[in-house]
């Protein structure tokens, strides 16, 4: 009989991405029975549910004083000291909702490359990213909907009377002019993560919030990580309005 506890004994979720990290390290250090932390900050836990009873987790904040290996469930992008001798793997859930806002015929490298200097400059992981939200008439975007179609993220739209009626921090008359609400990025993220945790308030989920990052907004879970950031094409090939916001409940789809 094996009793041994390996790494492929953790019932993640599949729609869970695996980060950086000595994965390698991991494994072993977990086949040899040795212990590992796991912090999570973010994602369902009901994967705890199924852990065997030899199992050698423990969980951030209990007395550790032999900790050989470390987990981190997360949507941040952590770099690990290149001279440490613990290994460390990253686990990002997608829980990132990214808001868009762009000028028709924006091409998809500039709302690529926008989306990704917000994530290097908030350190979030791209691989946390569950999908795109946007303004309905936004819906047939060509660089929109390349970009979703090549990074495998749904795509999520919303009158612009639903947008406007989302408090944000950044409101824009000259936006409420153009495209009928005052936000497009901001109140996108926002109406995404709204209609996911509406969806699911009927089910029976263990969800874990714990970032401190999160606490941000006067001490409060607020949901937006990343207020509206705009970035324009030195080429003159459009602007893209990004914002980032974080859902209680991972994207599994």
């Amino acid at each position: 009989m094996n009793d041994e506890f390996t790494l492929d004994m953790l019932d993640f979720p599949s729609a869970w991405n695996r980060g950086e990290g000595d994965w390698a390290g991991i494994a072993a250090t977990m086949k040899r029975g040795e212990t590992v932390e796991v912090i999570q900050e973010v994602g369902s836990t009901l994967w705890q549910n199924s852990l065997p009873d030899n199992h050698s987790l423990y969980w951030e904040g209990e007395n550790l004083s032999t900790i050989k290996g470390r987990i981190w469930i997360s949507f941040t992008q952590r770099r690990f000291a290149p001279e440490s001798t613990l290994p460390k793997v990253q686990l990002h859930p997608r829980v990132l909702w990214v808001g868009i806002g762009c000028e028709g015929g924006t091409p998809r490298e500039l709302i690529e490359t926008a989306i990704q200097n917000v994530c290097r400059g908030a350190h979030l992981a791209e691989s946390a990213i569950a999908g795109i939200a946007t303004v309905d008439t936004k819906a047939g975007e060509v660089g929109l909907l390349e970009l979703c179609a090549g990074r495998n993220w749904p795509l999520k739209t919303f009158a612009a009377d639903i947008l406007n009626s989302v408090e944000v921090p950044n409101p824009s008359n000259v936006v409420a002019q153009k495209v009928g609400t005052k936000s497009v990025a901001e109140a996108a993220a926002l109406c995404a993560i709204a209609q996911i945790v509406t969806a699911r308030q009927h089910q029976e989920t263990q969800i874990s919030i714990s970032h401190p990052r999160l606490s941000a907004f006067g001490g409060v879970f607020h949901p937006l990580l990343v207020p509206k950031k705009i970035f324009r094409s030195e080429k003159k090939l459009g602007s893209v309005t990004v914002a980032v916001a974080v859902c209680p409940i991972d994207y599994l789809g």
